[in-house]
């Protein structure tokens, strides 16, 4: 461990270059490795940045470093190797950056650079020096102010701290499944996928707590806890203790002062050590395997490369499912195995989008019954049925309509990528849409949430002698949509640039009546449209509302049982709604288990 301080007037340090700037760096044989992660909040120029990039990059490169290197106006976050061979002139270069004046170095492992056992291997192949927004995207408005950020203390005051009988509360800052494998005793979990969203969770912890409530917050190296600390003392809060250098820090402390240590299990990193036993600190087991619910805290990543869902997996459901998170997973690593390379490119283009990118290191999966899901990892579009079926039941869906929709989805698939293409409606959906207002024998329909105005004109096209409004509040949708409407003749969609309340509440003062609603704009809003169409007369007694979304991948279950995570808002919001409707006498409902989840609502 090193505290670095600036040495004034110091000589720049020239580094030895080991590699030719010519060739990719993928750097081999340098021997032994001294693993080393460190950060600093500091203030950088913007525009510097890509130029201090580039130097970093040329000058440790020239010195054997391996890892990946976050640079931000906010300061710099590292997680590298360096040769034993050069770490003194890594250390001497250190020194040269004026902006670099308090970091703390942990020192990990020293590793060999040719050992190639899942335990030593080398986490890291090559060097990345990425210039990001942030160093822990934090998801917030505006800036924290960093002055204060809680009492720093070191791994040995941590250690007594813990041993105090006083009373306090231990949050663990990390996202939850690097809890579920190791923590600090009596830690309260905050349930997170990513940083940003640690700050409602930690609201909900404290809610009602005192402001000098003794706060002490931990996480891997020590990032996460700086801006934790900072929001708490923004929050008033008065008594912020803050584990210096993370879990990573103590776990060096403990061993070299032979202490026993108050963190139990593994301490999950982010590369391809995972939660392995070379990170652990006692032997406890805290984690639980996904496929058989037996105790491990081995952390893999789904050998079912166009998964790769990370999963607790014991020893011997690994060895059963061939390293795959589920029986689907191991018939397609079968499978891909068997193709040649030019097959296998092809089938993986053809089926990624059975397993949806999460937002979180190594497409985490969830603790679930594997014979529970279709896929193993989360869906981006529907769960049980392949682009082939859900062709099949667009094609085979009979419905009198004017034939614009396949070249309006054509212009948006050139105009839109494909994650935006994920919000509109799918083409068997849509068939269904247009089964209903004909069935129903509507002429006028409202819409909540336009986009691009593929449901709209599917409506519309359905009735050639009906009209529809919708609205959103995207306004390059809604220029494109109207373009698109200028552009195909379509005279019998209107489509407006507000929200979907101020256009109900307009429309309801104006005397409007629609027959049909479709309600597929911000989830938090369902309960008040709801709520306002059952009080005003813009929907008259019998007539329809269609509500999108409402099973959320399936996670509003989650919420109605008390077990969902108090991050996922929106399952949550959707699952209050779910439970108003059904309990609310002024309509009757059925709720449809097809696509993302249909509410289907007649007002009585």
């Amino acid at each position: 461990m090193w505290s670095l301080r600036r040495s004034v007037g110091a000589p720049r340090v020239a580094a030895t270059r080991l590699f030719s700037s010519r060739s990719p760096y993928r750097p081999q044989n340098l021997g032994m490795l001294q693993y080393i992660s460190f950060y600093q909040y500091t203030q950088l120029e913007a525009a510097s940045l890509p130029r201090l990039r580039n130097q970093l990059l040329q000058d440790w490169q020239g010195l054997g470093v391996m890892g990946r290197v976050y640079i931000a106006e906010e300061g710099i976050n590292a997680q590298i190797t360096v040769p034993l061979s050069t770490l003194g002139e890594f250390q001497a270069y250190l020194k040269t950056l004026t902006w670099l004046d308090d970091a703390l170095l942990n020192l990990g492992a020293v590793l060999d650079h040719n050992d190639t056992t899942p335990e030593g291997k080398c986490p890291f192949h090559t060097l990345h020096v990425r210039v990001r927004p942030h160093l822990a995207h934090d998801g917030l408005d505006k800036a924290l102010p960093m002055a204060d950020r809680g009492q720093e203390l070191t791994p040995a005051e941590w250690h007594d701290q813990l041993s105090s009988p006083t009373p306090k509360r231990i949050f663990d800052c990390r996202n939850y499944y690097e809890h579920d494998v190791g923590r600090f005793e009596g830690a309260e979990r905050i349930m997170v996928d990513t940083f940003k969203d640690t700050w409602a969770s930690l609201d909900t912890l404290l809610d009602g707590a005192p402001k000098d409530t003794e706060c002490l917050i931990y996480c891997t190296g020590g990032i996460r806890c700086e801006k934790v600390g900072a929001y708490l003392k923004t929050n008033g809060y008065t008594n912020v203790k803050r584990l210096q250098g993370g879990i990573v820090h103590y776990g060096k402390y403990v061993r070299e002062q032979s202490l026993p240590s108050k963190f139990r299990g593994r301490n999950f990193v982010f590369d391809q050590r995972l939660s392995n036993d070379d990170q652990a600190l006692t032997d406890d087991v805290l984690g639980q395997c996904y496929q058989c619910g037996g105790p491990t805290n081995t952390h893999v990543n789904c050998s079912n490369t166009l998964c790769h869902g990370l999963i607790l997996q014991c020893d011997a459901c690994h060895a059963a499912l061939d390293g795959a998170c589920s029986a689907r997973c191991q018939d397609i690593k079968h499978a891909m195995e068997a193709m040649a390379a030019d097959e296998r490119k092809a089938f993986a283009k053809a089926n990624a989008h059975a397993f949806a990118h999460h937002l979180v290191p190594n497409a985490r999966v969830r603790p679930g019954n594997p014979q529970h899901r279709a896929f193993s990892t989360y869906h981006i579009r529907d769960a049980t049925m392949s682009p082939e079926l859900n062709d099949y039941v667009a094609d085979l869906s009979a419905v009198p309509t004017s034939g614009v929709l396949p070249a309006w989805r054509a212009a948006i698939a050139n105009d839109f990528n494909d994650d935006l293409m994920q919000k509109m409606v799918s083409p068997g959906q849509a068939k269904l849409m247009q089964f209903l207002v004909q069935a129903l024998d509507v002429t006028s329909v409202l819409e909540v949430g336009c986009f691009t105005g593929y449901s709209a004109v599917a409506m519309a096209s359905a009735l050639p002698r009906g009209r529809v409004t919708t609205c959103d509040i995207d306004a390059a949708a809604v220029a494109w949509t109207r373009a698109q409407l200028a552009a195909h003749g379509i005279e019998n969609v209107t489509v407006e640039e507000r929200p979907g309340l101020d256009l109900i509440a307009e429309m309801a003062a104006a005397k409007a009546c629609v027959d049909f609603v479709f309600v597929d704009g911000a989830k938090k809003d369902y309960v008040p449209i709801y709520d306002t169409l059952m009080t005003t007369d813009l929907v008259t007694p019998g007539g329809w509302i269609l509500f999108d979304n409402t099973l959320f991948r399936g996670q509003v279950v989650e919420h109605a049982y008390g077990r969902g995570s108090p991050k996922e808002k929106t399952a949550a919001q959707l699952a209050a709604f779910n439970a108003h409707v059904a309990a609310d006498a002024r309509s009757r409902n059925v709720v449809l288990p097809l696509y993302d989840g249909l509410t289907l609502v007649q007002k009585m």
